[in-house]
């Protein structure tokens, strides 16, 4: 149902105007009444005015204006006073203009004259009306005064009417245009609403006609009451009202009588934005009902003969629970966290796999380095027994029996300690220095803890087997091997550098044993995303030196 928040005003089927608006001081009143007046110059009332009074201009939409004076002890004496819209003057220097005895008043109609300047003590004797409240049974209070002008005004009239003392120049003069309360919305009335979810609309409906007589006391009150009241349209900025699922409301409009008014009237109900509704024919009343949670609505009104002037009431329900914004976005939030963790899940599985089997292609790759180990070490005791150097030969296969279990215990593993590493390098060395002596040189720089390093196993191996193995230039000259360790910050340095004779290392065929290198290499590098490995060779006829740069290797 339509919420309609509305001040409901009893009405007691006077003919005399009822709306009051004043211009006063201390003594006097002037009274201003219309059935609707506007004031176009302020919106706050009462307002504080000193001489020279700003000339007041009006809008008047009830078809009898009356200008009369009171004594402002005659108001308080009987009942007091009710008043729409005043301007007051409470300083003693500007009370002379407010004495009656020597005030006179002038009228001008559509720009001519309808009365010359008349003394306000000649106004014709008036009694007002003033009820003490607005229920029943209500006390009635006579307050005496002089009416000034009284007349019936035709939309578009404009009436001007001064002020002055004696033979001065006016001091008070009011503007007045009557406007047609037709040229605007429709004026709503009143309206009834009920959040009774047990209620039938059937029943509310009746429930409506029987209730008007309750409020106003009589139907025809209230439709006297505002039969010259301009319609409203709401203002954008005003808040929507909030209504419920349940709700049912009626809204009455003013009647037409001067057309059928069971279809002088013409509505629409926008949903959500959406302008595509059919307008309806109607008569003043205005039921909305079943209303859908978690919509915006937008009431519109129109006579059917003035289609420009539409009467504009926005109200809104909230959704159930599962409607509001705090679910759906903690919904999808829910939904991206799980979506989240099972992404993290199957890539940490996928990662998992993808590593697995890199490590799998790694030892397949160490274990080929294997049988280019044992070809190259059968090689070297092949030399030595074609030398005759029987002793030196089976020291090296002694030698080579520990090196042989220790590089098939590493087979199953991904890393061994860089302590491990050399250590097995240097087994190896000297196994070959039995066979050609060499100078070799192992430079470990000072805080660089070996055993707390993982190392890829037998990844240095192929690069001494090269240098002992091809890097002899001939009779009389010494190869010198060395290798150096040291940390540059979180970064791990190897060298490996000899002075052999060197060789070409843009050819493919530079050595089984340097390719299966690289390609261990390449495959650590794939598998792992913190832990890089670098292998730069540098080979001239001075030597060749090999840099293995590990990067991040030493985080931890």
């Amino acid at each position: 149902m339509l919420l309609v928040s509305v001040t409901v005003v009893a009405a007691f089927g006077q003919k005399t105007p009822r709306s009051h608006r004043f211009v006063y001081n201390d003594s006097t009143v002037i009274q201003i009444a219309n059935n609707y007046s506007r004031n176009l110059d302020v919106d706050y009332q009462p307002y504080d005015i000193r001489l020279p009074f700003k000339d007041q201009h009006y809008l008047v939409y009830g078809k009898r204006l009356a200008i009369s004076v009171f004594r402002m002890k005659e108001l308080l004496d009987n009942g007091g006073y009710s008043v729409g819209g005043s301007f007051r003057d409470t300083l003693p220097e500007d009370a002379h203009v407010f004495e009656t005895a020597t005030m006179y008043y002038q009228a001008v109609r559509n720009g001519k004259e309808e009365t010359g300047w008349l003394p306000v003590s000649e106004g014709r004797p008036y009694t007002d009306s003033f009820y003490a409240n607005l229920n029943r049974p209500y006390k009635h209070w006579p307050q005496r005064g002089l009416m000034l002008y009284d007349a019936l005004l035709e939309n578009g009239d404009s009436l001007v009417f001064r002020f002055r003392q004696r033979q001065d120049a006016p001091f008070l003069t009011m503007h007045f245009r009557k406007a047609d309360a037709m040229q605007s919305p429709p004026f709503l009335m009143y309206g009834m609403d009920n959040h009774n979810p047990s209620m039938a609309l059937p029943d509310f409906v009746r429930d409506v006609f029987e209730k008007q007589h309750a409020i106003t006391g009589n139907a025809g009150e209230a439709e006297l009451f505002y039969e010259d009241w301009p319609g409203r349209r709401e203002p954008e900025s005003t808040p929507p009202a909030k209504l419920f699922p349940d709700t049912k409301s009626a809204l009455i409009f003013r009647p037409r009588h001067d057309v059928p008014n069971d279809s002088a009237f013409e509505y629409r109900l926008l949903i959500n934005g959406d302008t595509r509704a059919a307008w309806r024919k109607s008569n003043n009343i205005i039921i909305v009902a079943d209303l859908q949670s978690g919509s915006k609505y937008r009431l519109e009104v129109r006579y059917a003969d003035k289609p420009n002037y539409v009467f504009v009431k926005r109200f809104y329900v909230p959704g159930r629970w599962y409607q509001e914004p705090w679910f759906l976005i903690v919904s999808v939030l829910g939904l991206l966290l799980l979506a989240g963790l099972l992404f993290y899940r199957f890539r940490n599985r996928w990662r998992k796999r993808q590593q697995e089997a890199q490590r799998m292609r790694i030892r397949a790759l160490y274990t080929q380095l294997n049988p280019h180990f044992l070809f190259n070490a059968l090689g070297s005791i092949q030399g030595l027994l074609n030398e005759g150097e029987v002793e030196k030969a089976n020291h090296y296969l002694s030698g080579f029996g520990g090196l042989l279990r220790n590089t098939l215990q590493n087979g199953d593993r991904d890393s061994i300690s860089l302590d491990q590493e050399l250590k097995h390098l240097q087994s190896y060395i000297r196994l070959e220095q039995l066979r050609q002596p060499f100078d070799f040189t192992l430079d470990v720089a000072p805080g660089v803890n070996l055993a707390a390093i993982d190392m890829l196993p037998l990844l240095f191996q192929p690069i001494v087997e090269n240098a002992v193995k091809h890097g002899f230039r001939g009779k009389g000259e010494m190869l010198a091997l060395r290798i150096s360790v040291r940390q540059q910050g979180a970064d791990l340095l190897v060298e490996i550098a000899d002075n052999g004779k060197g060789f070409d290392t843009s050819r493919p065929a530079a050595g089984k044993g340097l390719q299966l290198t690289a390609d261990r290499i390449a495959l650590f590098n794939q598998a792992e995303r913190g832990k890089k490995v670098r292998l730069q060779l540098e080979s001239a006829q001075s030597g060749t030196t090999a840099y293995f740069t590990f990067k991040n290797w030493l985080d931890d």
